[in-house]
């Protein structure tokens, strides 16, 4: 299939999901019944999903151009919290401000879509807990998203679609100052669980 047709087709499947997500928001403030919310919440979970992959797509056809901003980390996190749409039920999300920067330079659209796409692959795993952290790295900041599962390796019973990592490492390679590039990174924490890492120059 033609590559630009096939992104008319995407954006096109972009736009109804967007309606239909509309009418499902409304369907489930007006309903007592559980399943409406779960059928809003996967809605929305299916837009982010779709979002991500036209940026991808992006970034493998014409490059992503990171919109760098003087932001407040800890502002970016909690409202990144506060607008999450995955389904946290049962897990406690929360955001470690210790060496916390006071002002770090970044594209805040592009890192909270890298930061949803940790956030969902955390909650697969995480037993009870997830957190979320920002820290000084020389020049640069280091986002971090740290769940307390099994630990990378683990089988899952429904996988994923493999899209999160590739798309953080396209919009960590979209940050970049002089010669040092971003990097998404994963790995197993030294006191259990996996941690998702991305380092911004």
């Amino acid at each position: 299939m033609d590559a630009k047709l096939a992104a008319i087709i995407v954006h096109d499947i972009k736009n109804s999901l967007g309606v239909l997500e509309g009418e499902l928001r409304a369907l489930a403030a007006d309903s007592a019944d559980e399943r409406a919310g779960h059928a809003h919440l996967t809605c929305l979970t299916l837009q982010e999903k779709l979002i991500g992959f036209l940026t991808l797509y992006k970034a493998s056809s014409q490059g992503l151009t990171a919109q760098i901003e003087a932001l407040s980390p800890q502002d970016f996190l909690r409202g990144l919290l506060r607008h999450l749409t995955i389904n946290q039920s049962g897990l406690d999300v929360v955001i470690n401000e210790n060496d916390m920067p006071l002002v770090a330079f970044f594209d805040e659209n592009l890192v909270g879509l890298a930061l949803e796409a940790a956030l969902q692959n955390a909650t697969r795993f995480a037993r009870s807990r997830i957190e979320l952290a920002c820290r000084k790295d020389g020049n640069g900041i280091v986002f971090s998203v740290r769940d307390d599962g099994p630990g990378i390796g683990t089988q899952e019973a429904k996988p994923s679609t493999g899209l999160g990592m590739d798309l953080c490492k396209a919009i960590a390679g979209a940050h970049h100052k002089g010669d040092k590039k971003g990097e998404a990174l994963l790995a197993n924490h030294p006191d259990g669980g996996a941690q998702f890492e991305l380092h911004l120059p």
